[in-house]
């Protein structure tokens, strides 16, 4: 694991440990590995390794946001993308007001409803997107190098039975 650990926790002595408390300490240290995890991709390093030469012209927020509007199912209103980034709305109209200056992205007006506005991409967020993915691939290529397909099909099955559980743990599908 990469970086400091702020907590690990120490697995008690032999023979000492229920099988609560067994369950107990792995869920503990599972949940500071993902907390890990997360400030892995918050570093400095990885932002530069994602951005490299955007660095300073646009964030990860805004990467964020254009992948919203990339994967949705039909164009997103500000609202819909403020819901899936988990991040206040007026948040999300800033992100969206900086993009569109970006020429990143657009608002247009909804055909059924002219008061709604929905979000596309442009030419130029559809290239970042991609160079940004890319840069991604790599990141994480370079991250389980020397892994057995078997191993990275696992850590890929896991990981999404992992999220839908957090899903019907919290309510939030």
């Amino acid at each position: 694991m990469c970086g400091t650990h702020i907590y690990m926790p120490t697995p008690p002595p032999s023979g000492t440990a229920t099988p609560a408390i067994a369950h107990d300490a792995e869920l503990d240290h599972l949940d500071e590995l993902l907390v890990e995890l997360r400030r892995v991709m918050l570093r400095p390093g990885y932002r530069r390794a994602l951005l490299g030469d955007l660095a300073g012209t646009v964030g990860l927020a805004t990467v964020r946001l254009l992948r919203t509007v990339q994967r949705a199912a039909e164009p997103p209103s500000i609202g819909e993308v403020a819901e899936v980034l988990a991040i206040d709305p007026s948040t999300a109209s800033r992100l969206v007001e900086r993009a569109g200056a970006a020429e990143l992205l657009e608002r247009r007006s909804c055909a059924d409803d002219r008061r709604r506005v929905r979000l596309h991409l442009l030419p130029a967020g559809v290239a970042l997107l991609a160079t940004v993915t890319d840069r991604r691939r790599d990141v994480l290529a370079a991250a389980v190098e020397g892994w057995e397909e078997d191993d990275l099909a696992t850590l890929r099955l896991l990981t999404e039975r992992l999220l839908a559980g957090f899903d019907d743990a919290t309510g939030s599908a």
